[in-house]
């Protein structure tokens, strides 16, 4: 697996120094390979990570604020679709656009191309209480056992009440990034 300091980011993304640790401590990208807490050392990040940088930059650069990269993040990373795809496998390029839509209800995250089925092209609407139920779900995968069922289909009832399939057409705008045009700049990059 092939690692990366800071400074390969900074130049891979063509981001200054400052740009790169506002995106490091801000959005929190944490090295996949190696964290080091002492200061003189060196993270080693990932592939992924190195796209994490990236999309990030992108999608700030578009006006993405930093609650919904980080959200953006989470979505990506925790989409089977892309991971079949191989968002993040450096060996395989990937057709795949991701429209992010704001509004005061919440936000929506829809993925679009040809690498794309279509159960994840209709798009997934993050409500006002997703991330509630969200943290609920994430502590209940340890807690399987102590977990009564009732407790479990309460929260999945709330989750689906909550969260709904939504169109683009549903926002007043929304702000488009190229998921496969900036792996591709960053696989050129790393050519040279």
């Amino acid at each position: 697996m092939r690692s990366f300091q800071a400074k390969d980011i900074q130049k891979l993304v063509d981001i200054n120094k400052h740009r790169y640790d506002y995106i490091a401590s801000k959005i929190g990208i944490k090295p996949e390979i190696d964290e080091v807490e002492k200061t003189g050392y060196h993270h080693l990040y990932s592939f992924k990570n190195l796209l994490e940088f990236a999309f990030v930059h992108k999608a700030n650069n578009l006006g993405v604020t930093r609650k919904a990269a980080k959200e953006m993040l989470n979505f990506l990373s925790d989409n089977i679709e892309l991971k079949e795809a191989g968002l993040f496998d450096p060996g395989k390029r990937i057709k795949a656009l991701l429209h992010y839509a704001d509004s005061n209800n919440g936000k929506l995250f829809k993925l679009f191309g040809p690498s794309i089925s279509a159960q994840d092209k209709k798009g997934f609407f993050l409500g006002e209480r997703f991330d509630t139920i969200n943290k609920f779900l994430k502590k209940s995968e340890n807690k399987e056992n102590e977990m009564s069922i009732p407790r479990v289909k309460e929260a999945m009832k709330n989750l689906t009440s909550q969260s709904t399939f939504a169109d683009l057409a549903d926002f007043d705008g929304y702000i488009t990034i190229n998921l496969g045009a900036i792996k591709d700049r960053v696989l050129e990059q790393l050519k040279e």
